[in-house]
C-alpha cells in the first residue's frame, strides 16, 4: 500500500513539473531596438518598477501579431504570435513546419526581430501590401491556402488580413 501512494504521489509531482516547463513563449530578455527617445522616455517613467516596462522597447508598429497560413497540404504549417501589452509579458512562437521551426520566448524573438525590424507598414497601408510584405518575410509559397493574419496596431487599431 505504502508503494502505491509513493508511485501516485511521485506520478503526481512529474505531472506538475511537466506542466510547469510545458510551452513557455515569455521573453525574458527583449530586443533592445528602440531609438533614443522611447529609451529615454522608458528611463524617465517613474513608474519603471514593473520589468514589463522594458517590454515596450521595440520599434515595432503593432503590439499584437498573430499570423497563420496553410501549405504543402499541411494545417498550420506557419503559425506566429507575438504579444507585448503594455502592463504584461512580452510573448513570442514561431513555428514553420515547411523549416522545421519550433521556437519560442526568447529564441522565437530572436527570430522574429530581424524580420519585424524589417516592415514599413501601419495600418493605413493597403492589405495587398501588407499580405505581399508578410509573404515575403516568411517565404510563404505563392500556393498557400488560408493564410490569415491579425495586427494590434500600436494606436490601438486591430486589424484582419486573408488570403
Amino acid at each position: 500500500m505504502k508503494k502505491r501512494l509513493l508511485w501516485i504521489g511521485s506520478f503526481m509531482i512529474l505531472s506538475i513539473l511537466l506542466v510547469a516547463c510545458g510551452d513557455n513563449d515569455e521573453v525574458e530578455n527583449p530586443p533592445q531596438n528602440a531609438d533614443e527617445e522611447q529609451q529615454q522616455a522608458n528611463e524617465n517613467n517613474t513608474d519603471s518598477t514593473n520589468d514589463t516596462d522594458a517590454n515596450t522597447n521595440t520599434e515595432y508598429d503593432f503590439t499584437k501579431f498573430d499570423l497563420e497560413a496553410d501549405y504543402e497540404d499541411t494545417d498550420d504549417t506557419l503559425d506566429v504570435d507575438y504579444e507585448n501589452e503594455q502592463d504584461e509579458q512580452m510573448e513570442a512562437s514561431y513555428r514553420d513546419k515547411s523549416q522545421d521551426i519550433d521556437l519560442n520566448g526568447d529564441a522565437a524573438m530572436e527570430e522574429l526581430d530581424s524580420i519585424f525590424s524589417s516592415f514599413n507598414f501601419d495600418e493605413s497601408t493597403p492589405e495587398e501590401e501588407i499580405l505581399n510584405t508578410i509573404t515575403e518575410a516568411f517565404n510563404i509559397p505563392k500556393e498557400a491556402q488560408d493564410i490569415e493574419l491579425e495586427i494590434q496596431f500600436s494606436s490601438g487599431t486591430e486589424k484582419e488580413y486573408r488570403k
